[in-house]
């Protein structure tokens, strides 16, 4: 079908005109699926879809004059893909001057933070305005604060304490709290300031503070919070201290895990604090990644390098060094968002990627010369840069179920995204134009995309044959077995008989004319290959591995040679090609590559080096083959064994040896035997061992005599010894007898 035809392959294409003919020798033939049917078939009823990328929203970069801010563009693109096919798009992104800044101070309000609470009301509204002047011009401020769960062990329980924590030390301090939300986001300076001048210090008992309850609430109740849609969303977090993370509620008995949901209820206070436990890093990350928050922690030096580690598993988070009363806060938050805004990390939503889709990605970052292939982050972005993203899309099969075909590109630092959706070009846009009882298929089918479907009972390209009783369809006696293609792929099947394509006969056009040389009557005999009856000397060529008849023995005989056989002998003829024994190589087996074919002659002089050798290695009990490979390398067969002598040169004895097939042996005359190395090692051996005996018994002997002697003098020393014998002067008689009535003993 027309739809199978352009899942096939991407270049397939397909003719919808009915009466098309591809083949003008065989006019009854019709192939509608081709890799050329757009040459061969009117423009109009060629179904050939490609994959493309419309940009269906594309609006340009935006000033800050202009009320929409666009810095990612093209914001949506209809992605349609082939199976098999790829399409190329690019996403730009650039940073526009003055973005929104939406920015929430909270602060820690334990008692140790009074020097920073009084330092942030000294700068009350200059601080919204130097904020303005030294970061953005569109920044709006809101303000809250945290102390920790009103419970024991985190919060003192005693009724004073709760009224004023500070009492013990003669100070006034406002009751424990949770998180308080205290002024909304907004442009109302005054509004941010009054809420900052109302706010006193209050306190709590142990070192880590719920600080992350206050960041879970900041993130998650945008409502209240106030966070604008088109701003960037930063948190300044001001503390001294440590932090509670998740578990640390089974402390108070708090056993219900955060839920990560909004509970400012009543006055704008969380009112969950002891019901649920604080949140782990893990969901204060996905809370914030989810909003698109930015946190900036400004801790003081005693507690730096666990908010730096903390930084490392929050993305697009800041923490630098706060001074001891906060009077470099307005800095720290300059600092801050000028680095936040320096870098970008992009993301695809991969939860939402449709089934079947392939993407790959590079980057192309400011001042770069090169591509970053799978990354989608840049670094240092100056105000008007410019970052390109390029997409691969490929589409590996169509999708089966209807799950979502839409993606976001987008990233935890902006508000702005990009939706990619996507579109599979599966079927065919004639499949839904269906001609029934169409004529052109003998009124037994119905036309669609220029091809027949036949109705029950009828088959072929025209529906003009009607299936017989024998239990297999038409197309199936056009095939060898179930698993094998209809004739072969070479012939097309009419009424259950196959008609081959030229070069090709057969029952299922499977033998192939053109394999077999035509002289001599090769033939396929309704065999799948060539019966090769073509000669040379009369011996038949052979089949190669393809099935052509191109093999023959008289190939694999050294022409140089008019005596030389077939590969010499000494292997086998493969296809025109020897296949040599394994002593044997060359391209006709003619060469030996085994000492053993080699002849040399019975010269005494030119094997002496190898005798002596040998002769040395049989007095020096070693073995000869290994010893004297180098000077026996040229010795291998000679017709019959020559007798030879050499003399020492030492004149003790005189060497005498026969020639034979790689061995040699010797006779000695007049030379001293070898010593045998057992007479060497046993009196060595028997000596170690009779010294070793002779020192134990030494050793032992001393140690008697001397334990001896030493028990001696102990004997001495108890004789001399003179024993008082009298009554402890502190000992008194009893005064009173008592006996226990029950005590039956004696």
């Amino acid at each position: 079908s027309c739809d199978q035809c352009i899942q096939k392959h991407p270049q397939c294409a397909w003719c919808s005109k009915s009466n098309l003919k591809f083949n003008e020798t065989k006019p009854q033939t019709k192939d509608f699926c081709s890799r050329k049917t757009s040459a061969l078939c009117d423009q109009a009823f060629v179904e050939m879809p490609r994959s493309n990328a419309n940009f269906a929203q594309n609006q340009q970069f935006s000033t800050r004059e202009e009320a929409v801010v666009v810095q990612l563009r093209p914001q949506v693109i209809d992605i349609n893909l082939r199976k098999g096919d790829t399409v190329k798009f690019n996403v730009s992104f650039r940073k526009v001057k003055d973005y929104p800044v939406d920015l929430y101070y909270v602060m820690d309000l334990s008692n140790s933070m009074k020097d920073d609470l009084a330092e942030l009301q000294k700068l009350g509204e200059s601080l919204a305005t130097q904020i303005r002047q030294n970061v953005t011009s569109d920044i709006n401020m809101g303000f809250g604060t945290f102390v920790d769960k009103v419970m024991m062990p985190f919060t003192s329980t005693v009724p004073d304490q709760l009224i004023n924590p500070c009492a013990k030390s003669k100070e006034a301090c406002a009751p424990p709290f949770g998180f308080r939300h205290q002024q909304s986001i907004s442009g109302d300076l005054t509004a941010f300031k009054q809420s900052v001048q109302n706010t006193n210090i209050s306190g709590n008992i142990d070192s880590p503070e719920g600080g992350f309850d206050a960041l879970m609430q900041i993130a998650v109740c945008g409502g209240q919070i106030g966070w604008r849609g088109d701003a960037s969303h930063l948190v300044v977090f001001t503390t001294d201290a440590s932090f509670h993370t998740a578990l640390d509620g089974k402390l108070a008995a708090i056993l219900d895990a955060n839920d990560m949901k909004c509970h400012l209820k009543r006055a704008l206070v969380y009112d969950k604090s002891k019901e649920l436990d604080y949140p782990s890093i893990g969901q204060l990350r996905a809370a914030f990644v989810a909003n698109k928050i930015q946190p900036i922690f400004a801790v003081t030096k005693e507690v730096r390098s666990l908010y730096d580690g903390l930084k490392e598993l929050i993305p697009n988070s800041f923490v630098d060094e706060l001074a001891s009363d906060s009077n470099n806060i307005i800095s720290i938050i300059k600092t801050a968002y000028n680095k936040l805004r320096e870098k970008l990390q992009m993301s695809l939503d991969d939860d939402n990627k449709p089934e079947g889709v392939g993407i790959s990605y590079r980057t192309l970052c400011p001042n770069a010369t090169t591509w970053s292939d799978n990354s989608l982050s840049c670094n240092q972005i100056q105000l008007g840069s410019e970052v390109t993203y390029e997409f691969t899309v490929t589409a590996t099969a169509c999708p089966t179920t209807s799950a979502s075909n839409t993606m976001l590109f987008t990233s935890s630092s902006l508000q702005e995204s990009v939706t990619f959706r996507f579109n599979f070009l599966c079927n065919c846009n004639c499949s839904s134009m269906v001609e029934q009882k169409s004529i052109d298929c003998s009124s037994n089918g119905s036309m669609v995309c220029g091809a027949c479907l036949c109705d029950q009972g009828h088959e072929g390209s025209r529906c003009q044959c009607t299936q017989n009783t024998i239990g297999l369809s038409l197309s199936a006696q056009c095939k060898r077995s179930d698993s094998a293609d209809i004739c072969e792929r070479n012939g097309e099947c009419l009424c259950g008989i196959c008609d081959c394509h030229e070069n090709f006969h057969g029952k299922y056009c499977q033998c192939s004319n053109t394999g077999c040389p035509v002289t001599d009557g090769n033939n396929c005999y309704n065999q799948p290959k060539c019966n090769c009856t073509a000669k040379i000397n009369n011996i038949p060529y052979t089949l190669d591995n393809v099935g052509s008849c191109t093999c023959h023995e008289s190939n694999c005989i050294d022409p140089s040679n008019p005596n030389a056989t077939v590969c010499s002998s000494h292997g086998n003829c493969s296809c025109s090609i020897c296949e040599c024994d394994p002593k044997y190589d060359g391209k006709y087996c003619q060469d030996c590559n085994s000492p053993l074919c080699k002849t040399v002659t019975a010269e005494c002089s030119s094997h002496e080096a190898c005798a002596i050798c040998v002769n040395s290695a049989v007095q020096n009990r070693e073995n000869a083959n290994d010893k004297c490979q180098v000077p026996c390398k040229d010795v291998t067969s000679i017709l019959a064994p020559t007798p030879c002598s050499q003399a020492q040169s030492t004149g003790q004895c005189k060497v005498s040896y026969n020639i034979v097939i790689i061995k040699f042996t010797s006779k000695h005359e007049n030379c001293p035997k070898p010593i045998d190395p057992v007479i060497i090692v046993l009196p060595i051996v028997a000596g170690i061992v009779v010294l070793g005996m002779i020192a134990l018994i030494a050793w032992k002997v001393y140690q008697t005599w001397r334990d001896k002697r030493e028990w001696q003098v102990f004997e001495n020393e108890m004789k001399k010894s003179k024993w008082t014998k009298g009554q402890n002067p502190i000992f008194e008689e009893a005064s009173t007898r008592f006996e226990n009535p029950t005590f039956h003993g004696t």
